[in-house]
């Protein structure tokens, strides 16, 4: 084994070798002394550790604080609060709430689509009917003139509309 091997350069490669957390090993280094130095001096710096320091240490550490300290190490998952019986019954209250408006919304929203396939169908009727007319109108001869509301209002329902006549042919 190289000088290297033997040193640990990082609160995490010390944890690792420990097989404990990184703030366990810090917990343990301020209350329990383990043996870690500091190349700068100060108590907030990097840290370096040699595993037989570290191995000497865990074999005269008493076990009992070990496993204590190691009890009070928090697991990696969250834990979830427990919930009493009044705050349990608000959430179950309002997670139905929530399910019967989603419920509702999902109604609405097949109502609006079926209306929304209802309007599609409408206007393709209608854009056929008016592609029907004016191939029509051009087939009869007569013209389409874009009217402005403004300057070309459209006759009012009591004047007759007037549509050029064909006109005749001489035989």
């Amino acid at each position: 084994m190289t000088p290297n091997d033997e040193v640990l350069n990082s609160w995490k490669e010390v944890a690792s070798y420990l097989g404990r957390g990184v703030r366990t090993v810090q917990r343990w280094e301020r209350e329990l002394g383990l043996p870690v130095r500091r190349p700068r001096g100060k108590s907030r710096s990097a840290v370096i550790a040699f595993k037989t320091e570290l191995d000497k240490w865990l074999r005269q550490a008493p076990a009992e604080q070990l496993q204590h300290q190691h009890a009070a190490e928090p697991d990696s998952m969250p834990k979830i609060p427990k919930l009493n019986h009044e705050r349990q019954s608000q959430l179950q209250e309002n997670t139905a709430i929530l399910i019967n408006k989603a419920t509702a919304l999902l109604s609405c929203s097949s109502g609006l689509n079926e209306q929304l396939n209802s309007l599609r169908a409408n206007l393709e009727r209608t854009l056929q009917l008016t592609a029907s007319r004016m191939k029509q109108d051009i087939k009869w001869g007569r013209t389409l003139t874009p009217r402005c509301p403004i300057h070309n209002p459209a006759p009012l329902p009591s004047q007759p509309i007037s549509a050029p006549m064909p006109a005749k042919r001489d035989s």
